[in-house]
């Protein structure tokens, strides 16, 4: 990912549209499967910045949260986002013991790896879960749904729901949700994607809007949010998975 990625990031994730929808989103299937597991210890694999590391460790009430990312510029930022359980470490190599955590989370970062690396990131995460501990991965769907933004941000493959639960099963993983989210948004998506390869951009979707604008597509982002507690959309520039280990 470039470096400059992390600074937009950095600057942006309290309040640009996608990252405060994706957060409820988050939050409207995570929320239920940790009612029961006060106090949790979490690990946030390619925490980037450390928002959403310091997010979930204030929603779920942890006293032992953790956060990982390969990046030194990230590393960087770590301190201005008061996060200091932190390391520099990748996720196919997580430096921590077997069975520590009781939920790992891992937001769009598994597709910046080759499948060699994909599956070994997942085999590393499910030897520090706890048994029945809980995985929750978001990654970007749809090959097809290459744009400027998947330079900017490396990606090496995008997934399908269908894809992402069968690599976690091979990796010792029981399924207990899948989803796909960012689905109302889905046809504007696409016809921005099949511009951006038209016009050759190498452009970030990671950058401020009009404010009355950023109001409207977190709307967007919360209704489903609402809708996804209880069901699922058959496709979406999201796939979203909730797995645990047998």
């Amino acid at each position: 990912m470039r470096i400059e990625e992390y600074t937009a990031m950095f600057e942006l994730e309290d309040r640009l549209w996608w990252f405060e929808g994706m957060r409820a989103i988050t939050g409207a299937i995570l929320d239920r499967a940790m009612r029961r597991r006060g106090n949790p210890r979490l690990l946030d694999v390619g925490c980037g910045t450390g928002y959403s590391l310091a997010w979930l460790r204030e929603r779920y009430q942890s006293s032992a949260a953790f956060g990982v990312d390969v990046s030194m510029h990230a590393a960087a930022l770590w301190k201005r986002r008061s996060v200091d359980t932190v390391a520099v470490a990748s996720a196919d190599s997580l430096p921590f013991e077997s069975g520590k955590f009781d939920l790992v989370t891992c937001f769009d970062v598994i597709y910046q790896l080759d499948e060699t690396r994909a599956a070994a990131a997942f085999a590393e995460v499910n030897r520090v879960l706890t048994p029945g501990g809980l995985f929750f991965i978001r990654e970007p769907a749809y090959e097809w749904m290459r744009g400027s933004h998947d330079i900017a941000v490396a990606t090496d493959h995008r997934y399908t729901l269908g894809k992402l639960k069968s690599d976690l099963r091979q990796a010792g993983f029981e399924i207990k949700r899948g989803a796909y989210a960012n689905t109302l948004l889905f046809g504007a998506a696409a016809a921005h994607r099949v511009l951006s390869r038209i016009r050759r951009s190498e452009e970030s979707d990671v950058k401020p809007v009009a404010s009355w604008m950023n109001r409207a597509l977190a709307s967007i982002l919360k209704s489903e949010a609402v809708f996804l507690e209880r069901m699922s959309f058959p496709f979406g520039l999201s796939a979203i998975v909730l797995a645990a280990k047998i």
